[in-house]
């Protein structure tokens, strides 16, 4: 009976040790995972940084490439505007004197009464017109000269032609309409003021 007392008692024993045992080493294995999340939540924050970083250097890449194509485009048009005021001015007659050079739109242009023809082709600006309206596009670019000027002489209107054949010679130029001139007596001079506009298509 003694001995089967032990060997219940060893039993109970062995078991406790055993779940001791097992207790400390599931201890261990927390504090082992513990430690094994802490060192991945550390990865994660350091990704993520770099994560951010990379995302902030893209869009500074983004943004300084948008800088750059819009200098770029300054650029072109500034020499394009250089190179039409060039054109238009250079070739003016020693009578003529230029008294005003102003930009138009399409929609300033119609309001002139000038004919549709020096614009375009009627049936053509009929169908970019719908396609405007169906697409929503935002106001026409200013592409046309509004030029006035005067001169003195008998022979002041085969000077006006001599200029604007000039003009209609030059590249930048596609189109130049003679609107209208007026004449009047200043003392004995005839003197005779003119209207006429300049069509050139702005690059994209």
């Amino acid at each position: 009976m003694q001995k089967i007392i032990i060997n219940a008692i060893g039993s109970v024993l062995f078991l406790i040790f055993l779940i001791v045992t097992y207790w400390c080493f599931q201890k261990i294995e927390i504090k082992y995972r513990a430690n094994e999340l802490k060192q991945l939540e550390g990865q994660v924050r350091e990704l993520t940084a770099q994560t951010t970083k990379i995302q902030s250097m893209k869009l500074q890449a983004k943004r300084t490439e948008k800088i750059i194509k819009k200098i770029n485009e300054l650029r072109a048009n500034q020499f394009q505007v250089t190179q039409i005021l060039e054109d238009l001015i250079l070739p003016v007659p020693d009578e003529i004197w230029l008294t005003s050079v102003r930009q138009l739109g399409i929609k300033e242009i119609k309001g002139k009464k000038i004919p549709v023809i020096f614009i375009g082709d009627p049936k053509k600006m009929k169908t970019k017109k719908k396609s405007n309206k169906s697409k929503n596009k935002a106001q026409s670019k200013q592409e046309f000269l509004e030029v006035r000027g005067r001169l003195f002489g008998k022979h002041s209107d085969e000077t006006i032609v001599r200029y604007i054949s000039r003009l209609r010679d030059s590249s930048s130029f596609v189109k130049v309409f003679l609107h209208q001139t007026s004449q009047q007596q200043a003392g004995t001079e005839a003197v005779r003021d003119f209207t006429f506009y300049v069509y050139m298509p702005m690059k994209a």
